[in-house]
């Protein structure tokens, strides 16, 4: 029996460093920004700091609408920010219409079908997005380059 102490103690240690580095690591990530309105509807944005990310992909899930925005930077994506975004129903009515203060928008938009407008600097992208109840619908916007 005594020939399993000698395991206990490195077995021991390699999971108060596991644990520790998790903690750390969780530590190190941004909550969530605080949510907005925008007539009857909630949204979130930002992303722009790293230790936000996170937070954007683990709460994509509770919002029908998680917008991506970003500019083309070469061959990759860069973040962006300040990209005005408007969600215009069937009827043409503007049903939200909101600054995205970061490449992420989470958006408690209800069911249905809109054109998407996002505008940077002048410049409009344009796209149909539905909204289902279940799910998200998840609209990657890429300005070109120089938009910004």
């Amino acid at each position: 029996m005594n020939s399993h102490k000698p395991l206990l103690a490195p077995l021991a240690a390699a999971l108060v460093i596991a644990c520790g580095t998790a903690v750390w690591a969780q530590d190190d990530r941004a909550p969530l920004p605080a949510a907005k309105q925008a007539g009857d509807i909630t949204y979130v944005t930002g992303g722009v700091a790293y230790e936000e990310v996170p937070a954007f992909k683990d709460a994509k899930r509770d919002y029908p609408l998680a917008i991506e925005i970003y500019e083309k930077a070469g061959s990759k994506n860069q973040f962006t920010a300040d990209t005005q975004v408007k969600l215009i129903d069937k009827e043409g009515d503007v049903v939200f219409d909101a600054q995205a203060d970061g490449p992420y928008m989470l958006v408690k938009a209800p069911a249905g079908q809109y054109k998407m407008e996002a505008t940077l600097n002048g410049r409009t992208v344009t796209k149909q997005v539905t909204v289902n109840s279940r799910g998200t619908a998840n609209p990657v916007v890429v300005f070109p380059q120089g938009t910004d």
